[in-house]
């Protein structure tokens, strides 16, 4: 009789949808960076001194900058709200790591909760000017 052998397992590899949240995470928050200082620049040409004068909506939508870093600010959310989906996939997944699901989870749920809160204070800033 032989001895049992121990079972040999061999390392768990990282999941697929995991890694591409993970991708996807600083992606998003990459682009919403650049997003946001492209916007701010767009606009740095109403700031006069310490006043800011308030553009019309039509010269604002002209604006090319401001237009482009908007759009890269939207296009962060969408990322991440994808990359949100695939995290949480990836946490679900047997028999794999999870570590840059929940890495993904994370970077996406921050950028997605900040674009909304964000998106809330602008709302109620409009309403109040």
């Amino acid at each position: 009789m032989t001895p049992a052998q121990p079972e040999v397992t061999a390392p768990l590899k990282h999941s697929g949808p995991g890694i591409a949240s993970f991708i996807l995470g600083l992606l998003g928050i990459l682009l919403a960076i650049v997003g946001l200082v492209v916007a701010v620049v767009g606009i740095a040409d109403y700031l006069k001194g310490n006043d800011y004068i308030l553009p019309e909506p039509a010269e604002l939508a002209a604006n090319g900058l401001f237009l482009a870093g908007s759009l890269m600010f939207v296009l962060s959310f969408l990322v991440s709200v994808v990359g949100l989906v695939l995290g949480i996939v990836g946490c679900v997944i047997r028999n794999r790591r999870r570590v840059f699901a929940i890495l993904g989870v994370v970077f996406n749920a921050i950028l997605s909760v900040g674009t909304i809160i964000l998106y809330v204070f602008g709302l109620i800033a409009r309403q109040m000017a």
